[in-house]
């Protein structure tokens, strides 16, 4: 399981370093310095460890409203999160965008079970 999540980590990195770096060529972004590269490092990770935690507590339910009422109450704090490692970094990166889009797209490399359905007492 951890080699699939360094896989999605890598992988988003690749992307999200590829599509900056188109901004800079197709553009006329500033070209991508290290410490905006780190800054874009440090909120994938932030939201792929934000998106585990998430899932250990509320693993991802099946297809339907469940989902979208767990949407809904995972992307406030992701959002606020993000917000916090934009001022704390002083970034020029979209890390309040990131982070919420990295810790929705983390389950899906998670347990693929869907919730059990709890009995009551």
């Amino acid at each position: 399981m951890p080699l699939l999540y360094l896989r999605f980590y890598l992988g988003s990195l690749a992307v999200l370093f590829s599509f900056h770096l188109g901004g800079h060529y197709f553009l006329g972004f500033p070209f991508p310095t290290p410490g905006t590269l780190l800054q874009i490092a440090l909120g994938t990770a932030f939201g792929m460890g934000l998106g585990i935690l998430y899932h250990r507590l509320w693993p991802l339910p099946p297809p339907g409203m469940g989902r979208v009422v767990r949407l809904f109450v995972l992307l406030p704090p992701a959002f606020m999160f993000g917000i916090g490692l934009l001022i704390l970094l002083q970034a020029q990166v979209a890390l309040p965008y990131l982070v919420p889009l990295i810790a929705w797209l983390t389950p899906a490399y998670g347990s693929q079970e869907p919730t059990p359905p709890k009995h009551p007492s």
